[in-house]
């Protein structure tokens, strides 16, 4: 089985009984789900047509089953020895004390899935929710376990890897624009709180891979097109010459929008070069590139909005040509080396990004330089596993911030700045490396210093200045290894320092940093359940959690600040949930997803502060739907793919004060591919179809928390079809 295939969401309460028998089938087709939709009639059908079908396959799975043996035990612990690095360590699903998801995606799903959103790509992965924005300005809002519900724009809470250099700047940002999400082939989830792993990011670790599976030589493109004025080429080469193995993608992607004012274009690429030295030795090169020239942002709208125009933009956005240009590059050299006794890992990357960002508020343009270097050994003892890591990097941001004429035209400069981030860390773990029952320790020491250079000096004041923080994050786990899989249980900390974007925007509008702000953290503990059952061919995962914040960032609008968030320390936050996920293969052409994620994500102090900074104890994080139920269905029957996905999910509050709230919504995807037609010797055509939104249902894929004006929802698009094909060289 690869991947998760496509995702279902369902609102309201799920219950699940099972009972193993004698014959795992029959324990099997004992279990009963009953599910309350609070939604509508409507909705109950289709979601009933879904478990429907999801029972006709168990049927079938049965007719089949009975021409197997069935193995005498029941349950067999089956989970692949593939290392996660995320973990930076020698940890595998089969072994890693903590929750942690791995989705590969086949040849055949990269050619034939259009994936011009990481939701796409990312679509069933428990505790990750990504949400498509319809707004390539800002980017997916990307959240794990609920950290990161907060960002106004990129992602926060969570540390992000791309082919082993970090989109993650060392204050805590991440830009995943770089990233064509139909380029990737892995991704790895490590979630809950893991500062011991990689530092700054309160919520998890998401791992992300271009690479090929091999280097054998290939040459394929692929080109499509469909609704809102969408267009798409990608070309894909690989080589490998001896013990050097080459691989080159590039794309182009342009579209009008679903709403006015939401046009974007962009061109990327990614380049390796992998080469097997001798003595387990091993030198990696990887790169990336976009340059997005024109990109427009349209804005969040209100509840009359939507009825009068959902398309539409909105108008203080458009007036001001709010949107986004930019272009980045970076660069990450590895070299490694593996034998059986110990493994180190050394690596150096650098990053380079120009941006100009006019927003109603401000004309921002920064220029940012990052570099760093990383280094890991680990090694066994006797029945000891040890590990050692040093981390080191800079960031040096160009600020300069215009404010705008009467007819938003550029005027003045309001903020001219040379922001600088240093940080540095040492971690060491140490763990048993027993048959059954392990134990791993860790401990991390993080220490950040941002400088501010103040060259406007306005009104003859220097708000040049520093801030330093610290943090030291402990994490500890167990596991036993039983028949039915890997339980384990998990203690771990986190911080999450203010970016150098939330410490400059300061409530009174003035230059430097904010002083008054301060990092976040976290502590959660989870206990989980993942394994296999090798003869039908089921993996399953059950994890539950709690997190606790304390010093939590909370956004926050003034009427002089217009669109531009703020930010504030203001009380504590409780994370409790629940996920599960179950992927199945009941026949060799049929692959099955499901899972649910229950979410209790609450503010714990009452805090008051006038608009969006004011709430109650027990309130709703906003952002965040409470039920999650993710489901999809592939079919490879010979050379075709169909595959059907849908996502419904209860609805969730915008606001800190939980008074506005975005509905619920269901909607279905199709996706229908061909393996590849033979038109001459040596050259194959693959076409693929895809419907988004099959049912054109009218929902809000995302919301902008705390937005001024009631202006909080971002709609998504009704239904849209996209057509195209790869050729195969």
């Amino acid at each position: 089985m690869n991947g998760y295939g496509g995702s279902m969401n369902v609102s309201g309460r799920i219950h699940v009984y099972t009972h193993v028998s004698e014959n795992p089938m029959q324990a099997l087709l004992k279990m009963k789900a009953t599910a309350w939709i609070v939604t509508s009639p409507a909705s109950r059908i289709r979601t009933a047509v879904v478990l429907t079908l999801f029972a006709l396959l168990c049927m079938a799975a049965t007719a089949t089953a009975q021409d197997r043996t069935p193995e005498p035990d029941t349950l067999r612990y089956d989970l692949a020895e593939i290392e996660i690095q995320a973990a930076r360590d020698t940890e595998t699903e089969a072994s890693a004390p903590f929750s942690v998801s791995v989705k590969t995606r086949t040849i055949g799903e990269q050619g034939s899935n259009p994936a011009f959103s990481f939701d796409q790509v990312a679509a069933g992965i428990p505790g990750l929710w990504v949400n498509d924005r319809q707004n390539y300005a800002l980017g997916e809002r990307v959240s794990i376990r609920g950290m990161g519900w907060r960002t106004a724009f990129g992602v926060r809470g969570i540390y992000v890897l791309l082919d082993d250099v970090p989109l993650t700047v060392p204050d805590g940002q991440t830009v995943m624009d770089i990233l064509d999400p139909a380029m990737v082939r892995q991704i790895e989830v490590v979630r809950g709180p893991s500062s011991f792993f990689w530092g700054n990011a309160g919520g998890g670790t998401l791992f992300l891979s271009t690479r090929p599976a091999s280097f054998d030589t290939s040459l394929r493109t692929r080109i499509y097109g469909g609704a809102f004025g969408t267009y798409s080429a990608q070309i894909q080469g690989t080589h490998r010459e001896g013990p050097r193995g080459y691989h080159l993608n590039a794309s182009w992607l342009q579209r009008d929008g679903y709403r006015d004012h939401s046009q974007h274009q962009v061109f990327r690429m990614t380049g390796h070069m992998n080469w097997d030295l001798p003595s387990g030795r091993g030198l990696q090169l990887s790169g990336a590139f976009v340059d997005a020239p024109d990109t427009r942002h349209p804005g969040s709208l209100s509840a009359t909005d939507l009825q009068d125009n959902r398309r539409q933009a909105a108008a203080l956005f458009e007036n001001a040509s709010a949107g986004k240009a930019w272009r980045q590059g970076q660069l990450g050299l590895t070299l490694r080396s593996d034998n059986a006794i110990r493994s180190w890992q050394a690596t150096v990357y650098g990053t380079a990004r120009s941006l100009h960002n006019p927003l109603p508020f401000a004309d921002i343009e920064v220029d940012r330089l990052m570099a760093g270097t990383r280094f890991t050994v680990n090694g066994s003892y006797l029945f000891l596993r040890l590990g050692i890591g040093l981390d080191g990097a800079i960031q040096s941001d160009d600020r300069r911030n215009f404010g705008y004429t009467s007819d938003f035209e550029r005027g003045a400069r309001t903020i001219d700045q040379q922001e600088t981030v240093l940080t540095g860390a040492i971690s060491g773990r140490l763990a048993t490396d027993f048959q059954r029952f392990n134990i791993s320790t860790g401990m991390r020491v993080d220490a950040i210093r941002f400088e501010n250079e103040d060259r406007l000096l306005a009104g003859g004041e220097d708000r040049s200045g520093s801030r330093s923080f610290t943090a030291v994050s402990p994490s500890v786990g167990l596991s036993l290894k039983t028949r039915p899989g890997l339980l384990y249980a998990s203690f771990g900390t986190s911080f999450e320092t203010p970016t150098t974007t939330e410490l400059v925007n300061r409530p009174d509008m003035t230059g430097g940093f904010n002083p008054d702000i301060d990092p976040e953290r976290a502590t959660g503990l989870e206990a989980g359940l993942r394994g296999g059952w090798t003869p039908f061919r089921l993996r399953y995962e059950i994890a539950l959690f709690r997190m606790n914040v304390r010093d939590q960032l909370i956004s926050y609008r003034t009427e002089q600040g217009g669109d531009r968030d703020f930010y504030r320390n203001a009380g504590k936050t409780r994370h409790d949930g629940l996920e599960i996920s179950l992927r199945w293969q009941p026949l060799l052409w049929v692959e099955v997803a499901a899972g649910y994620n229950l979410s209790r994500f609450t503010f714990r102090e009452s805090v008051s502060g006038g608009g969006a900074a004011t709430f109650e104890s027990g309130n709703s994080l906003p952002g965040i739907p409470g039920h999650r139920f993710v489901s999809s269905v592939a079919l490879t029957p010979g050379c075709y793919r169909i595959a059907l996905s849908s996502e419904v999910l209860s609805s969730y509050y915008a606001d800190n004060a939980n008074t506005a709230s975005n509905p619920g919504f269901e909607v279905f995807h199709l996706n229908m591919g061909h393996d590849g037609i033979a038109v001459m010797e040596h050259v194959r055509l693959a076409p693929f179809l895809t419907v988004n939104n099959l049912t054109n249902a009218r929902y809000n894929s995302s919301v902008s928390i705390n937005a001024n004006f009631g202006r909080y929802y971002e709609p998504a698009p009704g239904r849209a079809l996209y057509a195209g094909f790869r050729l195969d060289l």
